[in-house]
């Protein structure tokens, strides 16, 4: 009974939908993030991370 409710609900085909938008944006983010060179992670590598230690290397 319960089988047939699962298999013939359409509401049902929203988180799996969900689930493999998740999985693409999260995977498209990880290969934008692998590709990039070394480089470019210069600049904000060298940021600070909260304005207490900014203030704190400027004194």
């Amino acid at each position: 009974m319960y089988r047939e409710f699962f298999l013939h609900h359409p509401m049902l085909a929203l988180p799996v939908a969900s689930l493999m938008l998740f999985i693409l944006v999260f995977a498209g983010i990880v290969i934008r993030t692998l590709g990039r060179a070394a480089s470019s992670f210069d600049a904000v590598a060298s940021l600070p991370l909260d304005a207490a230690q900014e203030a704190h290397d400027v004194h």
